[in-house]
C-alpha cells in the first residue's frame, strides 16, 4: 500500500475520534488561510530578527477549532525550520512555577529531522558545530545564571565521564549541588567554580537557554504553542495572578528574542472570568490590599492581551462544504472506494441531523465520517438521531481565594 493511502487512513481514525493532529490539520485548512498566513508572516519576522509581533492570543468556543488551528501552526513552523513545543495547561502543566513549566516545555520540544522530543534532540544538534557552540557559551556566560554556563559547559566540552546527569539538569530536573559538582569534575577533568544560589525563578534563564539554542543550533528559532490557556480560570486569586504574570513574561518579547508563541483559549475565559469577576479591576486591587504591589502592576498587560484576543470566526457554509469535500476524497482514498457524496449534499445530510446553527464543527465533522463509513459497509445512507449534545461546563475556581493560599513551590513575590 502507498504512503498516500497510509495517511488517510490515519486522517480517518483521528476524524472519527474527535481528536485532532498535525495530519488532520494539514488536511483540514478550509476557513483558516488568512490566519495562517498571519501566523507566517510573523514567524518570518522573527527568522529574520525582525522587530515585530512575537505572540497571538485567539480564542474560540468548544469545538470550533482551537486545538486543530495550534496543529496546523505546527506544522507551518516545522516546515519553516522552528523548534516547536506544544503543551496543554491543567494541573499536571501549569503556568507557574516556572521551574515545573520548564520540565513540561523541554520535554515536548520538537526538533525538524529529530525523531526523538526533547532540549537534549537539539543540544545533539549544536555539538556538531564547534563555532556555534562556543558563541552559545560566551552567551551563557554574559548572560544566563552561571550554573547554566557551567552545565552547557561540561555538556559540550567534556568527554570523560557521564553526560546523563547533565541531560537530565538540561531537561529541568535539577539536580543536587554534590551530583552537579561531581558531574561537572567527572566530565572536565577540574573542580566545579563556586555558583551562586540557584532559585526556582532562576529557572526562567533554561527558557532563555532554549531560545538562544535554537538559533545557535541552526533552526529558525522557537515556537510554542499552548492550548487550554482557560484553565487558568481555575485557579485560586494568587495562583491566577502568578499565571497572568508568567504569561506577560513569556510575551514580553526582549527576553526570547527568538520564540513566537500562541496561545489558544476557550472564549467562554472573557465572560467567565474577565468580565464576571471583573478580573482586571479587582485582581490588582486583591493583590496591592495584600502587599504584593508588583505582582499587581506585572499583571496589567497581559489581562489586557487576554481580553483584546481575538475570536475564530465561525466557519461558514462555504468553508464547511470545502472541508467535506476534502473529507470525502481522503476517505475514498483511505478504503478505495468512490463515496457517492459531494461537500454539499454530505453537509445538507448532517445539517439535517444537527439543524442547530451553533452544532460544533467537530460534532458535524464526525457525523460525516459516520455517514461516509455508514454507506461504504452497507451501501446506503443511515438514518441518524442525536441525544444528548453536553456543553462544558462554566469556569469556576477549582482552588480557595482567599490570601492564605499559598503553596509551597510557589516563591512569594
Amino acid at each position: 500500500m502507498s504512503a498516500v493511502p497510509d495517511l488517510n487512513r490515519l486522517v480517518m481514525e483521528h476524524l472519527r475520534s474527535g481528536v485532532t493532529s498535525p495530519e488532520v490539520a494539514g488536511t483540514l485548512t478550509a476557513g483558516r488561510e488568512r490566519i495562517l498566513a498571519q501566523v507566517e508572516a510573523d514567524l518570518d519576522g522573527v527568522a529574520r530578527s525582525r522587530a515585530g509581533k512575537g505572540f497571538r492570543i485567539v480564542a474560540a468556543n468548544y469545538g470550533e477549532g482551537k486545538s486543530h488551528l495550534l496543529n496546523a501552526i505546527h506544522l507551518l513552523a516545522r516546515s519553516l525550520n522552528f523548534v516547536v513545543t506544544t503543551v496543554t495547561i491543567s494541573r499536571e502543566t501549569p503556568l507557574e512555577p516556572v521551574d515545573r513549566l520548564y520540565r513540561k516545555l523541554a520535554a515536548r520540544t520538537e526538533v525538524p529531522g529529530v525523531e526523538r522530543r526533547g532540549v537534549e534532540a537539539l543540544v545533539a544538534a549544536l555539538e556538531r558545530d564547534e563555532a556555534s557552540a562556543q558563541r552559545l557559551l560566551r552567551v551563557a556566560e554574559q548572560s544566563l545564571h552561571p550554573r547554566i554556563a557551567r552545565v552547557l559547559e561540561a555538556r559540550l566540552e567534556g568527554r570523560r565521564g557521564d553526560l546523563e546527569p547533565l541531560e537530565t539538569e538540561l531537561m529541568g530536573y535539577f539536580l543536587v549541588h554534590g551530583d552537579l559538582a561531581r558531574a561537572y569534575r567527572d566530565n572536565m577533568g577540574r573542580a566545579l567554580p563556586k555558583l551562586p544560589r540557584f532559585h526556582k525563578e532562576d529557572a526562567f534563564d533554561y527558557l532563555r537557554l532554549v531560545d538562544e539554542l535554537t538559533v545557535a543550533a541552526g533552526f529558525a528559532g522557537w515556537v510554542i504553542l499552548v492550548d487550554e490557556l482557560e484553565m487558568v480560570g481555575r485557579m485560586g486569586k494568587l495562583t491566577r495572578a502568578r499565571s497572568y504574570a508568567r504569561l506577560g513574561q513569556l510575551t514580553e518579547g526582549r527576553a526570547l528574542p527568538h520564540t513566537y508563541s500562541v496561545w489558544a483559549l476557550a472564549s467562554s475565559f472573557h465572560n467567565d472570568i474577565l468580565e464576571r469577576k471583573e478580573e482586571a479591576d479587582k485582581l490588582p486591587q486583591w493583590l496591592n490590599a495584600r502587599g504584593h504591589g508588583e505582582l499587581a502592576a506585572a499583571v496589567a498587560r497581559p489581562l489586557r492581551a487576554l481580553a483584546e484576543a481575538p475570536v475564530l470566526a465561525p466557519l461558514s457554509d462555504g468553508d464547511l462544504t470545502a472541508m467535506l469535500r476534502t473529507i470525502i476524497t481522503a476517505h475514498g482514498a483511505a478504503y478505495r472506494w468512490r463515496p457517492p457524496y459531494q461537500g454539499e449534499d454530505l453537509l445538507g445530510v448532517v445539517r439535517a441531523a444537527m439543524p442547530e446553527r451553533d452544532t460544533k464543527v467537530r460534532q458535524l465533522v464526525r457525523a460525516a465520517v459516520q455517514v461516509l463509513d455508514y454507506h461504504l459497509l452497507y451501501g446506503e445512507s443511515p438514518a441518524i438521531e442525536v441525544h444528548g449534545l453536553e456543553e462544558p461546563r462554566p469556569l469556576e475556581p477549582e482552588e480557595p481565594d482567599g490570601d492564605d493560599f499559598v503553596r509551597r513551590d510557589w516563591p512569594e513575590p
